[in-house]
């Protein structure tokens, strides 16, 4: 009886594999934005990569997909709760923020290559329970529903998300217009995440996506940090690419808010 008990604990406490996976994927972004921001104040990056274009890139993907993930662990309910390593963990993370950010405005400067030791420290510290989790547990077949189209309003959400993304890379060479489309983005975000009730709301979304749709905002995601580091790093970026990643950014959602996919059930581990 005892020992059936500590089982149901056990598996309480257990984060679902695919949760891991999206927490997995998320200390990746996390660790590359470290680097990005990172690298904006080295001293190969120059004065002129403080300006609003990475920042514009990056911030809105990074608090979106977390909005999202926050969503999607509504699926398994109390089952996932902030662990003190994982509080030390962010902790350590805004510590090594507040440290860069301050070596950058005392105007001491840096090698580039900090940006990589930065990168590493972040995907460590995020990287370990969503690790773990993976190693202990044996991939079982989660309970799914048939594959079926996302709900009208995660449809209109995604459609969205995949404009406003795709139109912040398309300005991005432009200072001022990127942070004026970044700034009405996130107050839209900001609405968005307050009607946490409402099919229309964020989190909801994040709740009813299906693998294509995470895998497009992985992609989006991707192109999007890609961007910012080749405009601080190279030359290589000018108006017209920057207008074609932006494309690419926004089909990818839009076309996959019309792609079906299986939803996993709570029980999934």
């Amino acid at each position: 009886m005892l020992r059936s008990v500590e089982q149901i604990r056990a598996r309480t406490a257990q984060v679902p594999r695919g949760h891991a996976l999206l927490q997995l994927a998320y200390a990746v972004m996390m660790a590359a934005y470290m680097a990005v921001f990172v690298y904006t104040g080295s001293i190969e990056a120059g004065a002129s990569a403080h300006g609003g274009t990475t920042m514009a890139l990056i911030l809105p993907p990074l608090i979106i997909s977390s909005s999202l993930i926050t969503g999607a662990s509504e699926r398994f309910g109390g089952r996932l709760r902030t662990t003190g390593r994982q509080w030390l963990a962010i902790g350590a993370f805004i510590a090594l923020l507040v440290v860069f950010f301050a070596w950058g405005i005392l105007g001491i400067g840096y090698p580039w290559w900090m940006a990589l030791i930065a990168f590493a420290v972040t995907l460590v510290l995020f990287s370990i329970r969503p690790l773990s989790a993976l190693r202990r547990m044996p991939a079982a077949e989660a309970e799914q529903q048939p594959s079926s189209l996302l709900p009208r309003p995660g449809q209109i959400t995604t459609i969205v998300l995949g404009a406003y993304l795709g139109l912040a890379s398309a300005v991005a060479l432009w200072p001022t217009a990127a942070w004026i489309v970044t700034m009405i983005g996130m107050l839209a975000v900001i609405v968005a995440l307050a009607a946490q009730t409402s099919a229309w709301g964020i989190l909801h979304t994040g709740y009813e996506w299906r693998r294509p749709q995470w895998i497009a905002g992985g992609v989006a995601a991707l192109l999007m940090f890609l961007l910012a580091a080749l405009i601080i790093a190279t030359d290589l970026i000018t108006p017209a690419v920057a207008i074609g990643v932006g494309v690419l950014v926004a089909a990818s959602l839009i076309v996959s808010a019309f792609l079906p996919g299986r939803s996993r059930g709570a029980s999934e581990a």
